[in-house]
């Protein structure tokens, strides 16, 4: 990489990072380039050299977003003592620092409103969804060849447990006293891999 190609990819994090604590402030419904350039400290012009309009911004944001949650993802792998069960307990991890975190997961509710109204956004959205699953899905098979899980007992859990996960984000923080996190994702965990074993059951 060229010293102007690192200096460009250099710039282009910092607007991204800046925009991120501008919407964490201001949530994007309230979201100004200037106020981007201004957290960049940058002038206007350099910023929409790199982003000619609002939209083009939010749409490589979201990439920005996406990439930070598999890089971590993939740290918590590389963590783990590499087993099935251990990277699956990675993917619970992660989530909890996320929750605990919260700036990246309200964030992430905010682009799910604006998902609802930009049907590029969705797509986006949706695929990056679609790659979650498919990396618990990995996960999973993993376990089913290895002999640590059963097969009969993979389908469907890729998407299970994004819905424990963003189900147990979305009301603890809303309401933090609704349960202790702790107890609700090591119990989440619990259940998921007891089924995958075959040790107990769903309805």
């Amino acid at each position: 990489m060229s010293q102007k190609e690192k200096d460009l990819e250099s710039s282009s994090d910092k607007i991204m990072k800046a925009a991120l604590d501008v919407i964490a402030r201001e949530k994007i419904s309230g979201l100004r380039m200037r106020q981007i350039s201004e957290e960049a400290g940058m002038s206007q012009g350099i910023l929409h050299y790199y982003f000619h309009t609002k939209k083009e911004l939010l749409s490589r944001l979201l990439d920005f977003i996406l990439l930070l949650f598999q890089k971590e993802r993939n740290s918590d792998f590389a963590s783990s003592d590499g087993s099935p069960a251990g990277k699956i307990h990675a993917f619970f991890q992660e989530k909890k620092r996320s929750i605990l975190e919260k700036k990246m997961e309200y964030i992430q509710f905010d682009f799910w409103v604006q998902g609802t109204m930009d049907t590029d956004l969705k797509e986006k959205i949706q695929k990056s969804y679609l790659n979650w699953r498919y990396n618990l899905y990995e996960v999973i098979q993993e376990g089913v060849v290895s002999g640590e899980f059963k097969a009969d007992r993979a389908v469907g859990v890729d998407a299970m447990i994004v819905s424990l996960l963003m189900g147990g984000s979305v009301q603890y923080l809303i309401d933090e006293s609704a349960f202790e996190l702790d107890q609700y994702l090591n119990q989440a965990e619990s259940m998921v891999l007891g089924y995958l074993k075959g040790t107990t059951g769903l309805p």
